[in-house]
């Protein structure tokens, strides 16, 4: 997957959820798709396990997800009622902090050129 970004100023745990939303969208993760173990997402995004089951649980609550116990989690197959609005919600709030994190991540460029003051 990806890795944390540290300029980025959400909770790890909302960086995690807003990687594997993605991939749920771009399709990487098909409807009825098994997603990673809470360890493996621990792993690849370099967090703690607790980390990787709060961005699960977060994508449960929106309705993209169902965690079937002792089974894994897993790509719902048909939205939950009132998911839609929820994501576009969701979504939108994603992009303003992607772009907060893209200003940081400039802002630290203009600064590392220009040097110390």
């Amino acid at each position: 997957m990806t890795s944390l970004d540290p300029d980025d100023p959400r909770a790890p745990y909302l960086q995690v959820a807003g990687g594997l939303r993605a991939a749920i969208a771009s399709g990487e993760y098909s409807p009825g798709a098994q997603l990673p173990t809470y360890q493996e997402l621990a792993d690849s995004w370099g967090v703690a396990p607790n980390t990787a089951k709060s961005a699960v649980a977060l994508l449960r609550d929106e309705g993209l997800v169902v965690i079937r116990h002792g089974k894994g989690s897993f790509v719902r197959t048909q939205p939950a009622e009132g998911a839609t609005a929820n994501r576009a919600s969701d979504s939108s709030d994603e992009r303003v902090w992607q772009a907060i994190a893209d200003v940081r991540r400039r802002l630290a460029e203009v600064e590392r050129r220009l040097g110390p003051s």
